[in-house]
């Protein structure tokens, strides 16, 4: 990896919040009903008909805006996972977080009818299962990248066949729970990102915040304990946070997956040796990666919608396969 910034950092920022905002305005405009440009002007100055109103600002606008808040929570949690293992494989999807937080969510809601509110804890406890039995399968002190990924298949696997199990018995929200599981921001409103949002928001602020241990952690275990910190304990509390914002997201959105392996390996090609841009860097290319997707979703299969975890998978699993077969890439990234 190239020690200085492949472009300078402030046209990679300015870059991504242009085509984000195109991204979001394209957003607000697509759909099964499109809005034309000075239609969505009107709306958003207060004006035009009651339908373009509520396609517009009632189902589009907080789906936007969920998009844009998941793929940003996707893409840090999948940097902070990368950067604290210093494993460029790591991510909540290739570490059985987002399918055993899925696995949490879907017992719980074939087995009892529970409040909105106590899915994120249901997914967190979840996807910290499925996560440590990854490390652990793969080892705590070697954590290999092909290891890590052989296990993370693993725990998948068992987490997966356990909630095809599950929706076997649950009767009429099976089909339901099929779409969910395929990952999809459709039919999401301003109920579900009030819900989410203090879980998203508040654990990636810490995690901005937190940039100097960030920053050690990069460095070799005996170095940063003679800079003194404690490796240990700040590994922990990383690893909790990134797990946190993934699995909570899960809960109301399904699992999404690669968006955590793909935008922070995008954003280290960019930023180089600056570490301390990777963090808001990967969370501006994790929001503008979910949103491309939400709105391909949207148009590819017109009248009918895609599942967007569909359209991520297609985008990730190629990049994976280039990782794997690129033993220096994965060593340096």
């Amino acid at each position: 990896m190239a020690n200085k910034p492949s472009v300078p950092l402030y046209r990679a920022y300015g870059t991504a919040f242009l085509i984000l905002t195109v991204l979001f305005m394209l957003g607000l405009m697509a759909g099964s009903r499109w809005v034309s440009p000075s239609s969505l002007w009107t709306v958003l100055h207060g004006g035009g008909d009651i339908l373009t109103k509520v396609s517009v600002m009632e189902l589009r606008l907080p789906r936007n805006l969920l998009g844009m808040l998941g793929g940003a929570a996707l893409g840090m949690a999948g940097a902070v996972m990368q950067g604290v293992t210093r494993n460029p494989l790591a991510s909540p999807g290739l570490t059985g977080v987002i399918a055993s937080a899925a696995l949490a969510v879907v017992s719980l809601r074939t087995l009892a009818n529970p409040d909105a509110f106590w899915l994120p804890l249901m997914a967190l406890a979840g996807g910290l299962l499925g996560g440590a039995l990854t490390f652990v399968i793969a080892g705590r002190r070697q954590l290999q990248p092909e290891r890590v990924v052989l296990a993370g298949i693993a725990v998948t696997s068992l987490a997966t066949a356990v909630t095809t199990g599950l929706l076997l018995v649950s009767g009429a929200e099976a089909a339901e729970l099929y779409y969910w599981l395929a990952g999809s921001l459709m039919g999401r409103g301003w109920v579900q990102l009030e819900l989410v949002l203090p879980w998203l928001v508040l654990p990636m602020a810490a995690l901005l915040a937190m940039h100097r241990p960030f920053k050690l952690l990069q460095l070799d275990d005996d170095l940063a304990l003679a800079m003194g910190l404690a490796v240990g304990r700040w590994r922990l509390i990383f690893l909790l946070f990134a797990l946190l914002i993934a699995a909570a997201l899960v809960a109301f959105t399904g699992p999404i997956v690669f968006i955590g392996l793909v935008a922070p390996h995008i954003a280290r090609r960019i930023i180089g040796s600056e570490i301390k841009h990777w963090l808001p860097l990967t969370a501006l290319l994790g929001a503008l990666l979910l949103l491309s997707a939400d709105i391909l979703a949207r148009q590819l299969a017109f009248p009918q919608e895609l599942p967007v975890g569909m359209l991520t998978a297609l985008i990730g699993a190629p990049w994976l396969i280039y990782l794997l077969n690129n033993k220096t890439s994965v060593r340096s990234a």
